[in-house]
């Protein structure tokens, strides 16, 4: 039976970490991947993140609306996952919220290309994840089938923002692709 599923309720008195994790992304070719189930950009430039001192490179980024995560039991407007392994095959992905506020430029290049808008050859992921990157510690799974087990999660604290019509946009590409939250069982967050 599985017992270290994701998502997961962040509880108030998370450890925060402030070190253990560099994003080295910069702007990747805006290339949308099949995804029945989310909107999906694959990762064919030199984006990495640099997690406990060890290289996973990023594989594709994907969005869930409204948020996976929930902490102390609420949703972000949306959820952001960017999803990265180790050349020895781990899986690695920092979570990112997002709330309503103002809107998000690279979050519209990726938005444009889906309704077949104008849009850049690239996006600038540096523009779509907080430059704060604290997080929260866990290990859990894919939020999608196969649901595979030893995924090494890093939760950012700070959400990004999106506009009210990108939010729009959103649900009305994908809503509610959403993962009910799963219990914590014996895990701690580190």
């Amino acid at each position: 039976m599985p017992e270290r599923q994701s998502p997961v309720d962040i509880p108030p008195g998370a450890p925060v970490h402030r070190d253990g994790l560099e994003l080295r992304y910069g702007s990747i070719p805006l290339v949308l991947g099949h995804n029945p189930t989310a909107i999906q950009v694959d990762n064919t430039g030199e984006a990495v993140a640099i997690i406990g001192g060890h290289a996973f490179g990023l594989v594709q980024l994907h969005m869930h609306c409204p948020g996976e995560h929930t902490f102390s039991g609420t949703h972000a407007a949306m959820e952001l996952h960017l999803v990265h392994q180790s050349s020895e095959g781990t899986l690695a992905v920092v979570g990112v919220m997002f709330i309503e506020g103002m809107e998000n430029p690279a979050l519209g290049s990726i938005l444009g290309a889906v309704t077949d808008r104008e849009h850049p050859a690239a996006v600038d992921l540096d523009t779509l994840v907080p430059q704060d990157r604290a997080h929260i510690v866990y290990d859990g799974s894919l939020t999608v089938p196969p649901y595979t087990e030893g995924v090494l999660w890093r939760v950012l604290v700070r959400p990004s923002t999106l506009s009210t019509a990108q939010l729009d946009s959103l649900r009305a590409a994908r809503d509610g692709n959403t993962r009910p939250v799963q219990p914590m069982g014996d895990r701690t967050f580190e």
